[in-house]
């Protein structure tokens, strides 16, 4: 079946009545036509996406990997951006699971870090963004599943009512933090549930040595600040805030870490930052970064000290 099937041309000598009605009627057609070729290339591009995935489990399998390469070659995104489903599965895998619950705090459309899960392992969670289209998103994607899509600004005051509220205070099986400002604090306010696993975005702009973080802002937005690299925190301020919750960092990727609790798996060893860190691809952004904040007016919070072999 052809996508676009041919349409009939008209001569330049024939005459055509309600000219204006049919240029936008024809405006109309294009746009259709171009929704569905973006749906298609979005479509084949998930399936391009996992190529790799797919040569790294037939080369690989069966080889002794040192970790944390052992959980690493795992990797795969089906609904994710950065591979985080396959990375989540493996850690999984390792340390089983408890109730397969979740909490996603910023979903974005198409559920963040949990929504494999929710979509293809029927996990159970709550999807919290603070836009509405988002939210709307989500909640068409995850009809029928045990998904709880809910609007609102997270911040550090209100996070622990939100997951009470809704039903996810105690054990859940995996905390997601993506929300491009105040994750660190968000992270370090959660009492009202206790996550096996947390995955938690690292601004990788802010390098992998110093532990520094932007200020707490219930107001935060990143789309007023001038700089975009001032959002979130460095890896290096998560694993100090890791250790402090009883968490250790087990793997990483070039937007997301993961941390395991430590009463959990002791084989799977804590990475430190110089083994986790994974520098920008283009390296220009993260150029003269701190200058740049600096320049702009902006601040950052040092939250420890650099230390040998962080």
């Amino acid at each position: 079946m052809k996508l676009f099937p041919p349409k009939r041309r008209t001569s330049s000598s024939e005459t055509v009545p309600g000219q204006a009605e049919t240029s936008a009627a024809t405006l109309a057609e294009i746009a259709e036509r171009l929704d569905k070729l973006e749906r298609v290339i979005t479509d084949l591009k998930q399936n391009i996406d996992l190529i790799p995935s797919i040569v790294r489990k037939l080369y690989l399998e069966g080889m002794d990997i040192e970790p944390p390469y052992d959980l690493m070659v795992q990797r795969f995104g089906y609904l994710s951006q950065n591979e985080e489903d396959g990375l989540l599965l493996a850690i999984f895998k390792r340390v089983g699971v408890k109730n397969r619950r979740f909490v996603e705090i910023g979903c974005g459309m198409n559920g963040g870090n949990s929504g494999f899960l929710a979509q293809e392992l029927g996990w159970r969670g709550l999807m919290v963004d603070a836009l509405a289209a988002s939210i709307e998103k989500v909640t068409v994607r995850y009809t029928g599943h045990a998904v709880t899509a809910v609007q609102e600004r997270v911040t550090r005051e209100g996070i622990n009512a939100l997951i009470d509220t809704h039903g996810f205070a105690g054990d859940v099986d995996l905390l997601s933090i993506d929300i491009d400002g105040n994750d660190y604090w968000v992270w370090q306010a959660i009492s009202a549930c206790r996550p096996r696993v947390v995955a938690i975005e690292y601004n990788w702009l802010l390098g992998g040595t110093r532990a520094v973080t932007v200020p707490y802002d219930p107001e935060f937005d990143l789309s007023t600040i001038p700089v975009r690299g001032y959002r979130g925190a460095s890896l290096a301020a998560l694993v100090h805030l890791g250790k402090e919750k009883g968490y250790r960092l087990v793997a990483t990727e070039r937007v997301n870490a993961f941390f395991l609790r430590d009463d959990l798996a002791p084989d799977i060893k804590a990475l430190s930052c110089a083994q986790g860190y994974r520098a920008p691809l283009n390296i220009n952004r993260g150029k003269d970064i701190f200058l740049k904040i600096e320049r702009a007016g902006l601040t950052l919070v040092t939250v420890a000290e650099p230390a040998a072999g962080v």
